[in-house]
């Protein structure tokens, strides 16, 4: 379980099950090939950034490290957004609702769902999409990250 801070509020992360792991990486797994051109562009700025600061470079690219190659970058966002776009309404909404069940906000000293499953429905009236977006990605990232970093590398699963 990882607590962290989002805006205003404190969420807490916790763990999916290995079935709706499984579940969650078939319906994720479409989108994943589309990322990675994305990731390979972070990684690369990332290296950029890294070496500006450390040559000392005082400069407004410096801190921005997307910034020289916006319209690249948003050329390469597009097969992921395409991909989010064509997702059937039934694989959004599983996505969400799986993510949006495993996630807390704590009010006061307590601590409480953001999601009921029963109902389909937030139980937050100020959580927007962009914050859901966000918390799913954080999910995602933590209950799939090993997984698909794995996939990514091409390592494989380890021997027993």
């Amino acid at each position: 379980m990882s607590e962290f801070d989002l805006g205003a509020d404190t969420y807490r992360i916790g763990k999916l099950n290995a079935f709706q792991q499984f579940h969650l990486s078939r319906k994720v797994a479409p989108v994943i090939p589309t990322l990675i051109p994305v990731f390979l562009k972070l990684k690369g700025s990332a290296k950029e950034l890294a070496a500006a600061v450390a040559a000392g470079a005082e400069n407004d690219a410096a801190g921005k490290p997307l910034s020289g190659d916006l319209e690249g970058l948003a050329s390469l966002m597009q097969p992921f957004a395409d991909g989010i776009a064509n997702m059937p309404d039934e694989t959004a909404e599983f996505i969400l609702c799986t993510c949006l069940g495993v996630v807390q906000r704590k009010q006061g000293d307590t601590w409480f769902p953001v999601w009921n499953a029963s109902k389909n429905v937030c139980m937050f009236d100020d959580l927007d999409l962009g914050v859901m977006l966000k918390l799913s990605v954080r999910v995602i990232t933590e209950s799939l990250g090993p997984f698909l970093r794995g996939m990514l590398t091409g390592q494989g699963t380890p021997k027993a």
